[in-house]
């Protein structure tokens, strides 16, 4: 995935309070990099259902513009309505954007595996890094360090390369955390299951650590600190985020199935992490 430093934010508003959030960060990381807004609402029913000519379309976008007028002071916006769902509409407008940007609002494990929903499926399928917001992001900026979900795998290549450009960008350190979850091996001993994840973490610390070097290598005034960790990755991973000013994660690692872009640690984490979450994806 290459990134497109200078295209727009595209971001998604369906005139809830969780996408007002969404629109509030997209405005402010646009006002950061010096790149303009686009705002999408989109509806598979707008044409079939309603009539929908230009004039009705004016309106909306129209409506759009003054809910939203407040949020997007000094950056030049464009409001869209597009009739798609909108996991298509979000997907093809970002196709040339830096990074879109969603709510997570209905992300559960049940609707997204049962019925999907929105950021789910723009996380999936989107070209560009999708960033969401979760429910504990800041309303304000932050300025803690870049968190990554470092598991050194080559599918999360792409996820080191942003983080590393954002804690550049952003003049803060990055936090590398690795987390291992704690075996559950029937008839294990607490002692024997603690010694079998001392020895997985050492031998994951130079996976990691290989897979930082040619970033840091070219990001040289990047402070990097790894943190390496035992317990359940979406806990843990979480609660070294706190304080962040956004947090990096791949789709997928180790493990991972085609079939399955947004791993089980990725999804709980845009429900659980207390900052934003940017998730790039591995170009197949």
């Amino acid at each position: 995935m290459t990134q497109a430093a200078d295209g727009p934010i595209v971001c998604g508003y369906d005139g809830s309070q969780d996408s007002r959030r969404a629109v509030a960060w997209a405005a402010g990381r646009a006002r950061e990099l010096g790149v303009p807004l686009e705002v999408i609402s989109a509806d598979r029913a707008v044409g079939r259902v309603v009539a929908f000519d230009e004039t009705a379309r004016a309106n909306v976008e129209g409506a759009m513009r003054d809910q939203l007028d407040d949020l997007v002071r000094g950056v030049p916006t464009t409001y869209r309505v597009i009739a798609d769902s909108p996991v298509g509409a979000l997907v093809e407008a970002g196709r040339d954007a830096s990074a879109i940007v969603v709510g997570s609002r209905g992300l559960t494990a049940r609707e997204d595996f049962a019925m999907g929903s929105t950021s789910a499926g723009v996380v999936e399928h989107a070209p560009r890094p999708v960033i969401v917001i979760t429910p504990r992001t800041p309303s304000g900026p932050a300025q803690g360090p870049v968190v990554l979900a470092a598991d050194g795998s080559r599918a999360s290549d792409e996820a080191v390369a942003f983080a590393f450009a954002e804690a550049e960008r952003r003049g803060t350190g990055l936090r590398a955390v690795h987390s291992v979850e704690m075996p559950r091996l029937p008839g294990g001993s607490q002692f024997d299951l603690d010694r079998l994840a001392e020895s997985v973490i050492a031998e994951d610390e130079k996976t990691v650590l290989d897979s930082l070097a040619p970033h840091e290598a070219r990001h040289p005034d990047v402070d990097v600190e790894l943190i390496l960790v035992v317990g359940e990755p979406a806990v843990t991973i979480a609660d070294e985020a706190d304080g962040a000013s956004i947090l990096v994660t791949g789709s997928r690692g180790h493990g991972g199935f085609a079939g399955l872009l947004l791993g089980s640690v990725s999804r709980r984490l845009l429900q659980t992490a207390p900052c934003a979450v940017a998730v790039v994806r591995h170009a197949h």
